[in-house]
């Protein structure tokens, strides 16, 4: 239960990350110390049980703003996803557990002339296997059944930025790896000092000092990212558009003048600025009300695109007949004529789509609202070609898929990139979840080494740069954040304008997570699943190690 509480506290909307490196100590405590003298398949049923409580309160917390999607979201997907934390458990409870919190260490077992005596071997050893389960489980978490990747360990991290630069190689997810690894690695120090007291003979400690060269080569890594020096690059003009239309409106007929009077009174008036020079104006997602195609639309945009030469990145459906519906970003310069387009791939089930309308009609009742039509997935992964003020690409992202690493690296090219996410947080209150989100997506910027743009309609809308930092790094005279919000950062719900300046790297390089993906995860993971597999393979089949 306590690792549970200290584990949400780490988030927002409390953002106490520097928890993140001993929230695991007392479940893992608890796993361990409560399991001796027992059998391989109660150790196991027990891990289960302490990770699962574990798991519940920590989603509970943490996805408490589900409230105002559904009442029974709030409850059903933490109790879902708990499930993730119960495996863990009784892994941990088993293959991941030491042999020394069973027996009593003699001085056979250590021999203090031995640089590495067996139970650091032993402590190293499971530390490893526990990270890579934990690692290995955030991946499935974030693939199976569409995925839900939101808030694994390393975005606990997202204050340090430092610490997290190592994210362009193992992506988020191989984070997780590091803290439980170091949490595992404490824990045994805990146990074996504890008793070494009580025996009065205290020993080296070999596999501490591992864990402490581990961070310690994160941190320098990091370190290193962050002090490289600056790249040639383009630099974009932006003016960024928040609408800070609430839910209520920004479906209703009644309420669609207003909106398109809202954006407008937002963007012509920084247009018609003397030496305005604006490159590129970005909206949020589904920004007006009807469809790219309705003619009212058609004539609106082209209004305000013939102010100036600009390209307007924008969030809007597209009605297409006899083919669907999608939730599509969409740029245009000069007139609607010249429309690029990308179509959302990953679609929110219940949000966008009904799973399975058709052959159990009552899981529709889940959805938020009663959703009339399915939305069309998107099938294409081309970035978006740009030419303001010189040739770059967008990376385009809607909403939720800024959570998806997976998705985004597909997008990457050898070219000047710009990752642009539109989004609509209006759903979730006035609660953590725009927080949330940000913390999410911003580590998309590091892993594929790329800045991005976030427009919200309520939300969190700001630049970030490839570091994951939302200061501008290259100014002159230390600035404040490059992000709307009102008289306190939580305040979300804000009609806005915010004219900056973002740099577009000229020649980025690949990141080794671009090139591969989750693969260290998806390995690691594999790694621990044999492990878990071996001792039944050796009780059915008699294998022998």
């Amino acid at each position: 239960m306590l690792s549970g509480i200290i584990l949400s506290l780490c988030y927002p909307q409390f953002n106490l990350g520097e928890l993140i490196w001993i929230s695991l100590i007392p479940l893992i405590s608890a796993i361990w110390l409560g399991s001796s003298n027992t059998t391989f398949k109660k150790r196991a049923l027990r891990g289960a049980s302490l990770g699962y409580i574990a798991g519940l309160i920590f989603f509970l917390i943490n996805l408490s703003w589900l409230h105002h999607i559904h009442l029974a979201a709030c409850t059903l997907l933490p109790a879902f996803l708990a499930l993730y934390f119960a495996i863990w458990g009784a892994f941990a409870a088993t293959i991941g557990r030491p042999s020394f919190v069973d027996s009593r260490e003699t001085d056979n077992s250590l021999n203090s002339k031995k640089l590495f005596s067996s139970p650091s071997i032993e402590s190293l050893r499971c530390a490893f296997l526990n990270g890579s389960a934990w690692c290995g489980l955030e991946w499935l978490r974030g693939w199976f059944l569409t995925g839900f990747p939101w808030n694994g360990l390393g975005v606990g991290l997202k204050n340090d930025l430092v610490m997290i630069q190592i994210v362009d190689l193992i992506g988020v997810t191989g984070l997780s790896f590091v803290i439980v690894f170091c949490s595992s690695i404490c824990t045994s120090l805990i146990l074996r000092i504890t008793r070494e007291i009580k025996t009065s003979k205290l020993r080296a400690h070999p596999d501490f000092a591992v864990g402490i060269i581990f961070i310690a080569s994160v941190f320098i890594y990091g370190t290193n990212r962050l002090t490289k020096e600056k790249e040639n690059h383009i630099e974009v003009s932006v003016l960024l558009v928040q609408g800070g239309i609430n839910q209520i409106e920004k479906w209703d007929a009644n309420s669609a003048q207003k909106i398109y009077k809202r954006y407008w009174d937002l963007t012509a008036p920084y247009l018609n600025l003397e030496n305005a020079n604006f490159d590129l104006v970005v909206w949020p997602e589904s920004s007006l009300p009807y469809s790219l195609h309705d003619k009212e639309t058609q004539t609106y945009l082209n209004n305000i695109l013939s102010i100036d030469d600009f390209e307007l990145v924008l969030g809007l459906n597209e009605n297409i007949p006899q083919e669907g519906i999608y939730n599509s970003i969409v740029v245009l310069r000069k007139n609607t004529s010249t429309a690029k387009t990308y179509r959302k791939i990953h679609l929110v089930p219940f949000g966008e789509y009904v799973p399975l309308r058709s052959a159990m009609p009552f899981l529709e009742k889940l959805a938020s609202n009663a959703i009339g039509v399915d939305f069309t997935p998107g099938k294409k992964t081309d970035p978006i070609k740009m030419t303001l003020p010189e040739p770059y690409s967008v990376i385009p992202l809607v909403c939720f898929e800024d959570t998806f690493g997976n998705l985004a690296r597909k997008f990457i090219k050898n070219e000047p990139q710009l990752i642009v996410n539109v989004t609509n947080d209006g759903w979730f209150g006035k609660s953590a979840a725009s927080e949330q989100h940000l913390a999410n997506a911003m580590f998309r910027c590091i892993e594929l080494r790329r800045p991005m743009i976030r427009s919200a309609n309520t939300g969190i809308s700001c630049i970030i740069d490839s570091t994951g930092n939302l200061h501008d790094r290259w100014a002159s005279t230390p600035g404040g954040k490059r992000i709307i919000y009102g008289d306190t950062e939580k305040n979300t719900f804000v009609t806005d304008s915010l004219p900056e300046l973002i740099r577009i790297p000229k020649n980025p390089k690949q990141t080794l997570y671009t090139r591969i993906g989750d693969s260290f995860s998806i390995l690691l993971g594999a790694i621990s699943l044999i492990a878990a597999i071996a001792p039944i393979c050796r009780k059915v089949f008699g294998f022998r190690t």
